[in-house]
């Protein structure tokens, strides 16, 4: 039991300390509302893994404080992460003054729960009103799980969709890549989804001895760490205001036609089959003959501005009358230029990179990643299919 004891002790405080490390990293970057969002969230997070610490040592006060401020997760959570993300993208007084209404619950949990709680803990008092809550403590974290789970699909929804919209609008994502943070929702998702079957558990069999919250606070040092210095480095992702208006304000909306229509206001309905074809031969002299996809930072807008219309109706000429976003219209002739470098035996004293950066794209990473998703290889093995059909291995009769 000591060494089990000595393993809680050694985890819980190295969460603690790498969260504290990675909260003082954010204070000390750029003030952005979505890095003081992050601070919040990750402070939450130590105090309840300050609870499981007191709990393992029977350590009243730090039980107490950590009930204090760190009771309630998931109604604060939950509207912490899909603010989060509405925060990269619009500026604060668009957003913040809502987050106060989908806080009530969390701050009606701390009035009756969380308070009265950490003065039985801490002070002894609450005595009767808390016995009340010990029969019914399973039911009510399986509420605040299901809150948290719900805000956990909102966001995940709205992160797609603000996903399309760049994929819309710029040829390169890596800036605005919400990877992590989708590997962070899927993550605390499952760990929720851990959590509410050990409630569940624990209506219907005996308690475990020792408290079976510590394995979830464990899930939780292992995602924080992992996953949450990503959080650091990411800045704001600047969206048109066309886009970033319809996609937060309608990420509810579940019609993906309607939204689309929506986004780009059927730019494109007074004008004339022969006039949309003729937008359609401009477009494809400018990649095809002038290269415009050449240029690395090419968005939208600039591509738009070449051919002389709104970038609202650029945007619906590809998603409507082409089923193609911009992101892997650009993408597409990119890696067709680089194939055909490739073949050229001109280029054979150039590097794989090198000839990355000449065809458009803007690092090693995307490179891969988009060659392997258009082709089905890495771009060495299609260098190297290449060199093999020019030199034939020879046969001996």
């Amino acid at each position: 039991m000591e060494i089990w004891t000595r393993c809680v002790d050694f985890i819980l405080i190295s969460g603690m300390s790498i969260l504290g490390l990675i909260i003082f990293f954010l204070i000390k970057s750029r003030t952005q509302q979505s890095k003081k969002l992050l601070i919040a969230f990750f402070a939450s997070a130590i105090f309840f893994l300050l609870y499981y610490y007191g709990y393992v040592h029977k350590i009243r006060f730090i039980g107490a404080i950590a009930l204090f401020f760190g009771n309630g997760q998931g109604y604060l959570l939950g509207p912490f992460l899909l603010f989060y993300l509405k925060s990269l993208i619009l500026p604060k007084e668009k957003i913040f003054p809502s987050l106060f209404y989908h806080l009530i619950p969390f701050f009606l949990d701390f009035v009756f729960l969380s308070v009265p709680l950490s003065m039985r803990l801490g002070l002894r008092y609450f005595s009767n009103y808390i016995s009340h809550y010990d029969k019914i403590s399973d039911y009510l974290n399986l509420i605040e799980n299901a809150y948290f789970f719900v805000y956990i699909l909102l966001t995940y929804k709205l992160l797609r969709k603000v996903k399309a919209s760049l994929k819309n609008h710029y040829s390169h994502i890596d800036e605005g890549n919400l990877t992590w943070f989708e590997f962070l929702l899927i993550g605390i998702a499952i760990i929720i989804t851990a959590d509410s079957l050990f409630s569940i558990y624990e209506l219907y069999y005996p308690i475990v001895p020792w408290n079976i919250g510590t394995i979830i606070a464990f899930m939780f040092v292992i995602l924080y760490v992992y996953l949450g210095y990503k959080g650091i480095f990411q800045s704001r992702i600047l969206l048109p205001e066309f886009l970033n208006e319809v996609t937060l304000e309608n990420h509810v909306i579940s019609n993906d036609k309607q939204i689309k229509n929506q986004e780009h206001g059927r730019q494109l309905d007074g004008l004339s089959q022969d006039e949309i074809e003729e937008l359609k031969i401009k477009l494809d002299n400018l990649l095809n003959k002038k290269k415009l996809f050449l240029n690395d930072s090419l968005s939208l807008t600039d591509l738009a501005d070449a051919i002389g219309i709104g970038n609202k109706k650029l945007s619906e000429l590809l998603n409507q009358h082409l089923n193609i976003s911009f992101y892997n219209l650009i993408n597409d002739y990119r890696i067709e230029e680089v194939k055909h470098r490739m073949n050229s035996e001109e280029n054979d004293k150039l590097t794989l990179l090198g000839i990355a950066f000449e065809s458009g794209f803007q690092s090693k990473a995307s490179f891969n990643r988009v060659f392997k998703s258009k082709t089905g290889m890495s771009p060495s093995m299609y260098k190297y299919s290449i060199l093999k059909e020019r030199n034939p291995p020879s046969t001996i009769d």
